[in-house]
């Protein structure tokens, strides 16, 4: 044999050789059998790991997103639009200016309003200067007034001064005459004296009367005088008056000019559009060189610092939907990402039609990513507590559930008796005995007994899923 000539050493290395894959084979197969009695000792199962849900699921509604606020940016006046520097999608900043039109004729307006306010201003000039000479004019008839008056008070005092002296000699001429008078029909003198003395009073008296005449004449031509005055004073003083109200006429004009010039001003701003918010332009709906008309629009800018959802819900559905409500809002366009927000305004009327009441929700997110008229699905968070929710599958009899153990490296069912609630379309609330996050069999190949061997199926759940 050929064993024979091989050297004694290489005999021993072949008959290790040959012994150490057979020791190997055996402890496989040993091991194989053992794990093959282990898996037919144990009950294949599904498991669920146990989460927080809503027996009643939460309907959900389709709508829209837009910005929080839209702002149409439109002409005030007529022109040519001279320069238009945005575009759709381009980012503007509130102040910004975003067109401008043509000017020229607002700008001539405005110059021919500020040169009629000059003009009335040197009407101002004018009818102040009026005023001045007409109250010299007042100063004037004041002083005839007061000289008049202070002749009238002369005349009279010394009038009645001559008047007074010329009586006092009548009255003694009388009285001289009456003695003499006596005198002669007594023969005391000649009648020829008392005859003289007689005229001489006569004479007096007609002096007194004289005297008398002259001063009322005098004194009703300086009366006559001081009433001229008078008169010219009231003369000046009313139309110290006129040319006063000439004045204000023409401050007032002024006045008014001056608001025709801020107008005009306000017209010429006009012609320079500015963006009144921090946004995003929507729409661009004209291009330089047309002529525009008031009220044409030009751009239409939204502020996305916030996002708003409009929905319709049914008029059954409204009463269960309060302002301030939270919200869940999934959008396709993020792959169904979810987003919170709340209701923040409610239409007081139903549409006529079909009759849905209009809703919107603002979310507590900022939509620099997000554009308007995204599909967005929107479920409106009700008052229902969260509770741990299994398919009634999962559970035995005397609401028993079965939950997953692991005891050095074997998992067990674990028999546990829980407190259930509610049940609804095949599920079942869990108020106490089962905690989120524990896993619970809800189906096995055998009938399970407590502390049953288990094994998870590849249906098993592992891990908590998530929206």
């Amino acid at each position: 044999m050929i064993f024979r000539k091989l050297p004694i050493f290489l005999l021993f290395a072949l008959v290790l050789t040959s012994c150490k894959p057979f020791d190997q084979t055996q402890a496989t197969e040993s091991a194989n059998s053992d794990s093959q009695a282990l898996e037919d000792a144990s009950i294949a199962v599904d498991v669920v790991i146990a989460e927080l849900d809503q027996l009643t699921p939460a309907r959900e509604y389709i709508g829209t997103t837009a910005p929080i606020q839209e702002v149409s940016i439109r002409a005030q006046v007529e022109g040519q639009l001279q320069r238009l520097s945005v575009d759709i999608g381009d980012r503007v900043t509130k102040g910004q200016i975003l067109a401008r039109l043509d000017d020229e004729i607002l700008q001539g307006a405005l110059n021919q309003a500020k040169a009629e306010k000059a003009a009335q201003y040197s009407a101002i000039i004018s009818a102040q200067s009026q005023v001045g000479d007409a109250q010299i004019k007042v100063q004037q008839a004041q002083l005839e007034l007061q000289q008049a008056q202070a002749d009238i008070l002369r005349l009279e005092t010394s009038l009645a001064a001559r008047i007074e002296e010329t009586r006092l000699e009548a009255e003694q001429a009388q009285a001289d005459a009456e003695r003499l008078q006596q005198l002669a029909e007594e023969g005391a003198t000649a009648g020829q004296q008392a005859e003289q003395a007689l005229t001489r009073a006569k004479q007096t008296q007609q002096i007194l009367r004289s005297e008398r005449a002259s001063a009322e004449q005098q004194i009703s031509q300086a009366q006559t005088t001081a009433q001229t005055a008078a008169k010219l004073l009231r003369s000046a003083q009313a139309q110290v008056k006129i040319e006063q109200q000439q004045v204000a006429a023409a401050k007032a004009q002024a006045e008014a000019q001056g608001a025709l010039i801020n107008q005009a001003k306000a017209r010429q701003s006009y012609a320079i559009l500015r963006s009144p918010i921090d946004g995003k332009v929507l729409e661009r709906n004209s291009d330089p060189g047309n002529l525009v008309q008031p009220g044409t629009e030009l751009l239409k800018l939204g502020d996305f610092s916030q996002i708003k959802v409009r929905v319709e819900v049914s008029e059954l559905q409204v009463s269960q939907i309060r302002r301030g409500q939270k919200v869940s809002v999934k959008l396709d366009a993020f792959n169904q990402e979810r987003f919170s927000g709340s209701v923040t305004r409610i239409s007081p009327s139903a549409d006529p039609t079909t009759s849905l009441v209009p809703i919107e929700i603002t979310l507590n997110h900022s939509g620099e990513n997000i554009a308007s008229g995204l599909l967005a699905r929107v479920q409106f968070v009700s008052n229902q507590m969260d509770r741990v929710i299994i398919p009634q599958t999962a559970l035995s009899q005397n609401s028993t559930v079965f939950v997953v153990q692991e005891n050095q490296g074997e998992m067990l069912a674990i028999a546990r008796q829980v407190e259930t609630a509610r049940q609804l379309n095949g599920k079942v609330e869990i108020i106490a005995g089962l905690a989120p996050g524990e896993k619970y069999i809800v189906r096995s190949r055998k009938p399970l007994q407590n502390r049953n061997p288990i094994r998870l199926s590849a249906l098993s759940q592992t891990e908590i899923s998530r929206d």
